[in-house]
């Protein structure tokens, strides 16, 4: 079994270079081979199925018709759900060939629908999710790359209408799931296809629901990071297509991602944080006011960590090159004003951070400077009731 892996990675070497020489009988022999491999039932070892998943995939940069056919024929199987590695690979193909992938959109979905019923949970159901979220974002790449697509143009609508049986199936059916694996393969898998969903109107309400559904999965997940992934992938979508954030879902997410930088006890660490402040600067790109006056709101009031990390968030917008954002600077810059003779040492270190990626934006602002003065000028007078008290 160690030796058959060993030959698989190299042949998976020798096909990423291969400029498509190779004739079609062994091209088929090829295909048959690897796919006895990953649809064994034993004798088979997983690393040894992952591998030949691997041959397959590489395989399809010189005959991806060849390969295609196969997985599809797998999927047409009636009666019976396909072998999880199968199902891995389709997903390896939606990741690797997005453009390619899209004429094999609606016959995908069309097979996942019938067989749906009849998956429960655990690794099938995972495979599932990965087929999904892996065909989902590859329709929103076409999306973004319609012009660069190998085959005549598909339709967004008929895509859209590929893709909502299936996302309404799994809202139904999988959104109360119990095992954290599961949690967060179905995340992915919502996320990914409300991405797409959001380009056609008639389905954009669907998918606004369950953007609170996922909002909500903080509290559920013990793994808070693919959440954030997910939120970060569906505003960016919104940011591309240009549709408007409904009335109180900014603050829905303004409070959300607020709620996760200030936790004390299992706050995110410094690349979770990132990620979570850029999905604030993504929203404040599509409605600046009420990410301002909700951060601004922060400082008003709640604990010490609350008002940190509302000071970074307001940093991350500072540092912003957005032109919305922009016009906001001088809102940002007053409501830290408002908090520079906080108690907590803290939140005055908070403020220097600010005034810190403020200037570092290159702003040419006096809004920065005129903070920076606020702040020397408390200073001195700090110093001076000092020096009376001694």
């Amino acid at each position: 079994q160690g030796d058959r892996v060993e030959t698989y990675r190299e042949l998976e070497s020798v096909l990423q270079g291969d400029d498509g020489c190779l004739t079609s009988g062994v091209v088929n022999r090829l295909i048959a081979e690897v796919s006895s491999d990953m649809r064994a039932a034993q004798g088979v070892t997983d690393d040894v199925k992952t591998a030949a998943s691997d041959v397959l995939v590489a395989l399809a940069r010189s005959h991806f018709h060849f390969v295609m056919s196969e997985l599809q024929s797998h999927l047409k199987v009636m009666g019976k759900v396909p072998d999880e590695t199968v199902l891995l690979t389709l997903g390896k193909m939606a990741r690797s060939y997005a453009l390619w992938c899209i004429p094999f959109v609606g016959m995908t979905l069309l097979a996942l629908r019938t067989m749906l019923s009849r998956v429960g949970s655990g690794r099938i159901l995972r495979a599932i999710c990965s087929v999904l979220e892996q065909w989902s974002k590859g329709v929103n790449t076409y999306f973004c790359n319609r012009e660069q697509c190998p085959f005549p143009l598909n339709g967004k609508a008929q895509l859209c209408e590929d893709i909502y049986p299936v996302f309404r199936y799994a809202v139904v059916n999988w959104l109360g799931c119990e095992e954290e694996e599961d949690k967060q393969a179905v995340l992915g898998a919502v996320a990914a296809m409300m991405g797409v969903l959001l380009h056609e109107e008639q389905h954009r309400e669907h998918a606004w629901e369950q953007l609170l559904w996922l909002l909500h999965q903080y509290q559920e997940v013990r793994d808070t990071s693919r959440v954030t992934k997910s939120l970060i992938y569906v505003l960016e979508t919104l940011e591309g297509v240009q549709t408007p954030i409904p009335q109180g879902m900014a603050v829905a997410i303004s409070t959300a991602v607020h709620r996760q930088l200030s936790e004390v006890t299992k706050g995110p660490g410094p690349a979770h944080k990132a990620v979570l402040s850029r999905c604030i600067i993504l929203q404040a790109h599509m409605c600046p006011e009420e990410t301002v006056m909700f951060l601004h709101s922060q400082l008003s009031g709640g604990s010490e960590a609350s008002r940190v990390a509302a000071l970074g968030l307001l940093g991350a917008l500072a540092h912003s090159d957005a032109p919305a954002t922009g016009e906001k600077l001088p809102q940002v810059v007053e409501a830290v004003r408002s908090v520079c003779n906080d108690p907590s040492a803290l939140v005055r270190r908070a403020v220097l951070e600010f005034i810190r990626e403020l200037l570092s934006s290159g702003s040419q602002s006096c809004w920065a400077w005129d903070v920076v003065g606020h702040i020397f000028n408390e200073f001195s007078r700090t110093s001076g009731r000092l020096v009376r008290a001694e």
